[in-house]
């Protein structure tokens, strides 16, 4: 009995405590739960993503699947010169008022080593925890998401890039947009 308690009190404890916004965003209670959100992160150069654009989830590939090539959800994401990230769900290609809403979403922090972009992104998993997804900025400004969980190879990319990158990952196309609207990320 006593065991039962003491891992459900370490469960308790180890949720990340969040709130749902009046636009059905997600947003964590203390941002510092975000691995990246730390100054030697937010400092490192981030000049490979281009903040005054959004990223469209174009297409998946998944070698098991038929078709192989195909688009499970509509997602962008927006990235900050802070280091901050929004991944935003929507149902066709968004509109500039969902894009310039800073209430919408999934929160997250990113970092960038050479060409490899980390994310530590809020998942609503377990009660709220924050989770790993790693990517691949192309030559053209493109990124290529790996869509495998990468706490099953122990949160190291290149375990993860080489077990996942043949068989399943998404193409989020750069976009440029007009009328981006610059605001203060509020988490």
């Amino acid at each position: 009995m006593k065991t039962i308690f003491i891992s459900l009190a370490i469960l308790l404890a180890s949720c990340v405590k969040y709130h749902i916004t009046s636009d059905k965003g997600m947003r964590v209670q203390n941002p510092k739960v975000f691995k990246y959100n730390k100054p030697r992160y937010t400092k490192l150069d981030k000049s490979l993503i281009d903040t005054n654009a959004i990223y469209f989830k174009d297409s998946t590939y998944d070698k098991w699947t038929n078709p192989q090539w195909q688009t499970y959800s509509k997602e962008f994401a927006r990235f900050f010169n802070t280091g901050q990230v929004l991944f935003v769900d929507c149902n066709a290609f968004p509109t500039i008022d969902k894009i310039n809403n800073p209430n919408v979403g999934v929160p997250g922090y990113f970092i960038i080593s050479g060409t490899q972009i980390k994310v530590d992104m809020f998942q609503d998993l377990n009660g709220g925890q924050t989770g790993k997804y790693f990517g691949r900025i192309q030559p053209n400004g493109d990124i290529i998401f790996y869509e495998q969980r990468t706490e099953t190879y122990s949160s190291s990319f290149s375990r993860v890039e080489k077990a996942e990158g043949n068989y399943r990952f998404s193409i989020w196309r750069k976009i440029k947009v007009d009328s981006l609207r610059s605001y203060k990320p509020n988490w």
